[in-house]
């Protein structure tokens, strides 16, 4: 067995090396991205103009497409999730008839 695989955590210890480690590493980066771009650019939007640095435009967009990321993944595992109960339903209602 792998170094991090233990019996009771062995799950977690798995989920924390493949999804913790490296959002750290992206949030480390994109400090390091905000301390290095502190430029102010003008951005127009439709109805105004805004001074903003690099740096928030891209957190912006990146909280902006996340967040549009999210969306999508929770409808389609809310889609799931009803079609799951939906066979699950079907399963013991042929149990029930045999």
């Amino acid at each position: 067995m792998p170094f991090f695989y233990m019996r009771e955590t062995g799950k977690n210890m798995i989920r924390f090396i493949f999804v913790s480690l490296p959002l750290i590493v992206l949030f480390l980066i994109a400090v390091a991205f905000g301390a290095l771009n502190k430029q102010v650019i003008a951005v127009d939007f439709i109805v105004a103009q805004q001074q903003i640095s690099v740096a928030t435009l891209t957190a912006l967009f990146l909280a902006v497409g996340f967040l549009i990321g999210l969306l999508s993944m929770l409808g389609a595992q809310w889609m799931l999730r009803r079609d799951i109960r939906k066979l699950k339903k079907q399963l013991v209602n042929s149990k029930s008839a045999a």
